[in-house]
């Protein structure tokens, strides 16, 4: 068989499995995304802007404990339990009251949040409690979605992912028209209500299937407590990476027009992780399915890092050197400020999605948790400790520079500890064999 027709082959096989689906529906989101970032910066004005995104962080700075880590074990635990349906339907059950008990407790941060949360841009101190319902939506909405992965339903699923976003895109900018500052705040739910109905339309022959389950013995319980917690730790310090730039912007700054600076620039390279993100949730059930085979698991890694040093590498190179001409097409004058923040981010965007992020997610598959765990307390602790110093010497653009060498770092890390462990595996398979 010949390179050509191998290739040809290996396409259809990822068009049958949903790869193509995933692709698309993701590029689509992206650009949507994209467009309605840049028609909104021109309906709000730079301050709104800037409270509006305010707002939105500190909510997901209240939010960083999601669902205490059930849809990440949900995934993992119905992928390797594929066979047993009956077991899957305690799985499910047991996920679902996580993420109930999760959502209060998350809600209920978000509505005392003025108590408690140092707000430095007073506007914020009352509208953050309006989303206090928004957690438990959007947990429905990911259990949803990881119903949908673990069957490999990645056509439904793909769709699914584009409702959310036009749909946010649509309330998002028609709100903002109407009311302003805060008919963006508000249009979150309108938004997440609408893809709630879509994903139940999707999944509800699935989700019937799931019902009149038996409880999971204690013993399970414990087990499946044990990684969902511990990938929510690592999830929670994660997400604490990418926001809290802008809670120490807000801080340190304490204006509206850093934030909004700041947030235009991270647009594009946070927009952008789409495709590390798409590529890891089409191969993650794989990677799980093949958890034990670590020559299989050595070569597909391999290949991952190869390809994404090649195309992100490109890919990067060319955005930073079109800065200039890109804020020119999207955005105003008023964001000239922006480009350097944007060029170091990219810089951090190409390591994050060549290394860190496919390596963390195939560590994840290989149930390797806690490296990935004290990689990421790690990383967090030097983002605080940098972010206060750079941004107090070089502003938003120390944000940018801790952003982009904590993701040097943590993917050097990463990959030193991912080669160590493949050798060891490797060499104890081989030595048991003989």
């Amino acid at each position: 068989m010949n390179r050509i027709e191998k290739l040809r082959e290996q396409i259809i096989k990822l068009n049958k499995t949903g790869f193509f689906s995933i692709f698309i529906s993701n590029v689509f989101s992206k650009v949507i995304a994209l467009l309605g970032g840049v028609i909104l910066v021109r309906i709000l004005s730079k301050e709104d802007y800037g409270i509006y995104g305010y707002v939105i962080n500190a909510m997901t700075m209240l939010y960083l404990l999601n669902d205490f880590g059930a849809s990440n074990a949900t995934l993992q635990h119905l992928t390797e339990e594929r066979e047993n349906k009956e077991k899957q339907k305690s799985i499910v059950k047991y996920s679902l009251k996580i993420s109930v008990i999760s959502s209060a407790f998350s809600g209920v941060l978000i509505l005392l949040s003025p108590f408690f949360y140092p707000f430095k841009i007073e506007e914020a101190r009352y509208l953050t409690p309006i989303l206090f319902i928004v957690p438990m939506i959007t947990n429905i909405n990911n259990f949803i979605a990881v119903i949908l992965r673990s069957n490999l339903e990645n056509r439904k699923y793909a769709i699914l992912e584009l409702s959310k976003t036009i749909l946010n895109y649509i309330f998002l900018l028609l709100l903002s028209c109407l009311l302003g500052m805060k008919g963006a705040i508000v249009s979150q739910y309108f938004y997440l209500i609408g893809a709630l109905v879509i994903g139940i339309f999707l999944s509800h022959k699935i989700i019937g299937n799931f019902s009149k389950s038996e409880e999971l013995k204690k013993e399970e319980k414990k087990q499946f407590l044990k990684y969902s917690l511990t990938t929510q730790i690592n999830s929670t310090l994660s997400a604490l990476l990418l926001n809290i730039d802008l809670f120490i912007i807000g801080i340190c700054i304490g204006s509206s027009e850093a934030v909004a600076l700041y947030k235009v620039a991270s647009t594009i390279p946070m927009a952008l992780s789409f495709l590390p993100t798409c590529v890891i949730i089409y191969v993650l059930p794989y990677f799980v399915k093949h958890n034990n085979d670590f020559k299989w698991l050595k070569e597909n890694h391999s290949k991952m890092i190869k390809l994404g040093f090649m195309g992100y590498g490109i890919m990067t190179l060319i955005l930073i050197l079109g800065a200039k001409l890109i804020f020119n097409l999207l955005y105003t004058y008023e964001y000239d400020e922006a480009i350097k923040t944007f060029r170091i981010l990219m810089i951090g965007f190409f390591f994050s999605a060549t290394i860190k992020i496919p390596t963390a997610n195939i560590l994840y598959a290989m149930r390797k948790l806690k490296y990935n765990l004290m990689v990421t307390i790690i990383s967090v602790l030097f983002n605080f400790i940098f972010n206060i110093l750079f941004i107090q010497l070089f502003g938003i653009n120390g944000a940018a520079i801790t952003t982009t060498a904590i993701n040097i770092l943590t993917s050097i890390l990463l990959l030193f500890y991912m080669k160590k462990t493949m050798k060891g595996e490797i060499q104890k398979n081989e030595k048991n064999i003989h």
